[in-house]
């Protein structure tokens, strides 16, 4: 069966560039609610309890790891087949998915339930809090297990350009979660209660996108009997490629706090994953923008349109540097007043004021190679990203097994190592991988390396300008003073700075007409 399909426009102008504008908006939002929830978990329970909430998503982000084909098989599938108007295709390719996928999800998470005497081990949780780490634990993996199988919609809505509305679902969902969460603590539910809340936000995610999917291509059908076996090649062919890497890349993202958890414990875990939140929120604003280069990177490299690929290439890589700079300096210069004003004072902050500028460093010379291995992902070349990961295994063994060897280590020389470890390998990647597609190293230095390293610099004489200003024994109220002075004299300096080296002159008087336009209506 075929079907005539028409491209969305009522999306509105952008194209690519556009929806990862607009996936920027959506991450500030949730930005907001993840950075507003552990201080208050951490006021409902204990800092080890915390930390085995935080360990579920050691867990499942190598469970989810499983999928991470699948997602590129239906991206570039569903791009080929809408094109050429195939209803029919795409409800194969989507059965065989789903369904393949099901039963990896069940296979996994028996595995899961039959691994856990030895993980409670492994994360040294102490027996009288067996009980409710195994329930977490199994229970946020049959949760996310299930998404993978359903989160084929939202694949679906990437590939057929609907990237905005599957955003919208997104931020919906993650809402209500957060509003569900705050409910759930103040009703005495504790951690059992984030669980919850986890459970219901990808119920409604997944509903929603396959209610828009299904409504936004008319005729497609979905059933067993739809399964194509010789589309399993693809997913477990192909698409294997990719969960190894994804499985691979997981484990390196993980590995500081599946260290400090194996090294020191529990509460380590806690500290790290806290260190990791305001940098990892912070780096996830400008991650839509990779998120939709792989999608539109797909629908290119599949009708052989090469110039509008390199195209993405370049509006995702000013959008990531932009967002990068805007922030993640920032974060590092300013750890401890940040860390006063989020947590208040106490022993987790001054803790956490320790590790979060070197996670900071590291995410965002990670965060840099989005651009570039999305592209690849989409046209279907993997070679990128197993090159990735072994630069990243190779700086990290030599990093961390000195400490291993050499006894016991504290947790901020632990982190500092693989901090270093981590930028070390990304600039060696960002450099290879970016001459690999454009063919020259031209186009990465003024663009890419000049304004991060640039606000790096800013960063660091901010720091030495405002953090002598705290009183010793300041508190929160007196750390937020701070902060908004600092954010009033950066956001602007840093703007200016990102507007003169990443915008074309076409731009910026566009872009400074459309901030004037409020003023010139006042005035008339």
């Amino acid at each position: 069966m075929r079907s005539t399909m028409k491209t969305d426009h009522s999306q509105g102008p952008g194209g690519s560039a556009g929806d990862m504008l607009h996936g920027i908006g959506g991450k500030l939002l949730y930005a907001a609610t993840r950075v507003a929830l552990p201080p208050l978990a951490l006021a409902h329970m204990g800092l080890a309890e915390y930390g085995l909430w935080a360990a579920c998503f050691v867990l499942v982000g190598y469970l989810g790891m499983a999928a991470s084909g699948f997602t590129l098989v239906y991206l570039r599938g569903t791009a080929r087949h809408h094109a050429a108007g195939d209803t029919a295709a795409i409800g194969r390719l989507l059965s065989t998915g789903m369904l393949a996928m099901a039963a990896m999800a069940a296979l996994l998470l028996g595995a899961l339930w039959a691994l856990m005497p030895l993980l409670l081990g492994l994360f040294k949780v102490p027996a009288e809090q067996h009980a409710v780490a195994g329930l977490l634990w199994l229970g946020t993996a049959a949760v996310f297990l299930a998404d993978m199988s359903l989160g084929a919609f939202a694949n679906v809505l990437h590939a057929i350009g609907r990237v905005r509305r599957e955003q919208q679902v997104w931020m919906a969902a993650f809402v209500l979660e957060a509003l569900l969460i705050v409910a759930f603590l103040q009703a005495g539910m504790g951690v059992l209660g984030l669980l919850a809340a986890f459970a219901l936000r990808y119920l409604i995610s997944a509903s929603a996108n396959a209610w828009l999917a299904c409504r936004a291509l008319p005729g497609l059908r979905l059933s067993w009997r739809l399964f194509d076996r010789a589309l399993l090649r693809s997913f477990f062919g192909f698409g294997a490629g990719m969960q190894l890497s994804g499985l691979a890349a997981s484990a390196l993202h993980s590995a500081d706090r599946l260290l400090a958890g194996m090294l020191l414990g529990p509460q380590a875990t806690a500290l790290v994953d806290m260190a990791a939140k305001l940098p990892g929120t912070a780096a996830s604003i400008g991650s839509s923008a990779s998120a939709v280069a792989v999608s539109a990177t797909a629908r290119h490299d599949t009708q052989g349109q090469t110039a509008a690929l390199l195209r993405v290439y370049r509006d995702a890589s000013r959008i990531t540097v932009a967002s990068l700079a805007l922030a993640l300096p920032l974060l590092a210069a300013l750890a401890y007043p940040l860390t006063l004003a989020w947590l208040g004072v106490g022993p987790a902050q001054a803790e956490v004021a320790k590790l979060l500028p070197w996670m900071a460093i590291a995410l965002h010379a990670h965060m840099l190679t989005g651009p570039v291995n999305a592209v690849s992902r989409g046209r279907g070349q993997l070679g990128p990203d197993f090159i990735y990961l072994a630069l990243r295994a190779a700086a990290l063994a030599a990093a961390v097994l000195p400490l291993m060897t050499g006894g016991a280590t504290d947790l901020p020389t632990l982190v500092r190592h693989l901090a270093g470890a981590q930028s070390l390998a990304a600039i060696c990647f960002l450099a290879f991988a970016h001459r690999r597609l454009c063919g020259r190293w031209a186009g990465l230095w003024a663009p890419v390396l000049a304004p991060t390293l640039a606000a790096c610099g800013l960063a660091v004489l901010l720091h030495l300008l405002v953090v002598p200003l705290l009183p010793a024994a300041a508190g929160r109220a007196q750390a937020l003073w701070l902060l908004a002075g600092a954010a009033a004299l950066w956001l602007p300096l840093v703007a200016a700075l990102l507007a003169a080296w990443l915008l074309s002159p076409a731009e910026i008087h566009t872009l400074t007409r459309r901030l004037l336009r409020p003023l010139s209506r006042r005035r008339a």
